[in-house]
């Protein structure tokens, strides 16, 4: 893949990098629903921007990060399909995870689904 190509927005690996991007908006989203109902941001450097910052910051810290990852997986692309390719879906299953975990402690300790998703 030529780098002109990604500039005119025909990227490769369009598939996996919008899957990427879905499972960290679905931890933003899961971080706020916990963080609302009293839990604690277990990873040290994003307590610190939301210490510092607030929630808003937070989301510029993981989004500016997802972008970061997107970016150097496309750069990786042009090179090299397959490693950028594998670079992707295990970013996918790790978030995957993590958004799954997030779901699980929100349900044994809130007891139900989330009302912000009801309502």
């Amino acid at each position: 893949m030529d780098v002109k190509k990604i500039l005119k927005g025909e990227l490769p690996l369009q598939t996996e990098t919008n899957f990427f991007i879905l499972v960290n908006v679905l931890d933003v989203f899961m971080t706020y629903i916990l963080l609302i109902n009293g839990a604690m941001e277990a990873n040290p450097l994003a307590n610190y921007v939301l210490l510092r910052w607030g929630f808003v910051g937070l989301i510029g810290f993981k989004l500016l990060i997802v972008a970061a990852v997107c970016i150097i997986a496309q750069l990786i692309a042009t090179r090299r399909l397959g490693t950028a390719r594998f670079l992707l879906i295990t970013g996918i299953l790790i978030v995957s995870a993590v958004v799954v975990y997030s779901v699980r402690l929100y349900y044994f300790h809130f007891g139900s689904v989330p009302t912000e998703l009801i309502n």
